[in-house]
């Protein structure tokens, strides 16, 4: 019997037990394995809060799918994309799929709302969400910190997914130009659309801002009878800069170009707001790049469709919103 004094159904694993000890209504016996049953098969009840039996994960997938960020569980089979959003979608739809989620984990409601709680745009007011979020973030670094990741506790819940699903992929690829790239695109959420001048009383205007990472090309080798004559190639010791290089690039060295709107349409010029985005980006370009590129690597920094020094009023102003950028190597 149950603390509100109603009758609890016998568990139907009685009929697994020889006949003798499978009476129903016997008491102790026949309620006793419900908890078995409980965790094996699950029981549509309140018992352990509604946790879900390990039959009825298995069935979901649950099991097999909480360590893919993807949690393919939560989506009908139909959906195929890459990564199924969760957070950045309407409330009503938002709540559903946390729901789902947390009928399968049993979150408990933690006596502290703010113990060990990490801050999410999805956590919303508190209630069960906070506490599922706040579990859900602790689960999503600890599953980062299996493949050597930490994750930007800035990032939203669908990027912090995706930057985990995709992290070994650009692993395999590190110290390459396209994984440099890959990498920048993915955690610069690169392309970046940034706002560009607009006369008064105009619609405002945004342009695309993007990365492109290359190892330069260097000069050509010339093949001459006379080493002495100019752009013939020598081998030396050490390399110099500029000169010509018997593999065809130079692969210590990656040409990170930072393409702004003006590049593409001479009429997309930063403004004040665009250009502080633009400085924004540089600051977490260049932290970043040191951060990831490999050891003994080495970058250069090139800004297209930055200031350009003629008399029109459409072109960036170095007061206003010009970015200026340099080649220098960064060692």
């Amino acid at each position: 019997m149950s603390d509100k004094g109603q009758l609890v159904a016998d568990s139907s694993y009685l009929r697994y037990l020889p006949g003798v000890l499978a009476k129903s209504g016997d008491g102790f016996l026949a309620r006793y394995l419900r908890i078995f049953e409980k965790l094996l098969s699950g029981l549509d009840d309140q018992t352990l809060d509604g946790r879900r039996g390990i039959q009825e994960l298995l069935a979901a997938g649950v099991v097999g799918n909480l360590f893919y960020s993807r949690f393919s569980f939560l989506f009908p089979k139909s959906d195929h994309d890459f990564i199924p959003p969760i957070s950045g979608l309407p409330t009503a739809e938002q709540d559903a799929i946390l729901a789902l989620f947390d009928s399968y984990i049993g979150v408990p409601a933690r006596s502290d709302p703010l113990a060990g709680y990490v801050a999410s745009p999805l956590a919303g007011g508190g209630g069960w969400q906070a506490d599922f979020m706040a579990w859900l973030n602790e689960f999503l670094d600890w599953l980062a910190s299996w493949v050597n990741l930490v994750l930007d506790h800035g990032w939203t819940l669908d990027k912090k997914r995706l930057v985990i699903a995709e992290i070994m992929a650009l692993y395999r690829l590190r110290g390459t130009a396209q994984g440099m790239s890959m990498l920048l695109n993915l955690v610069l959420d690169l392309p970046l659309s940034v706002h560009c001048y607009t006369p008064p009383r105009s619609p405002p205007v945004m342009g695309p801002l993007s990365i492109n990472v290359l190892n330069p090309t260097p000069p050509s080798i010339m093949v001459n009878k006379d080493a002495g004559t100019a752009n013939t190639f020598t081998l030396n010791c050490a390399y110099l800069p500029g000169a010509p290089l018997v593999s065809g690039y130079a692969p210590w060295l990656f040409l990170l170009q930072v393409v702004l709107p003006a590049y593409g349409d001479a009429q997309k010029i930063l403004d004040t707001a665009g250009a502080q985005q633009v400085q924004t980006l540089l600051a977490q370009l260049t932290t970043l790049v040191e951060a990831v590129k490999p050891a003994a690597s080495r970058y250069q920094l090139q800004i297209l469709g930055g200031m350009c020094l003629l008399p029109d009023p459409y072109r960036p102003q170095l007061n206003l919103n010009a970015v200026l950028g340099t080649k220098t190597p960064t060692l």
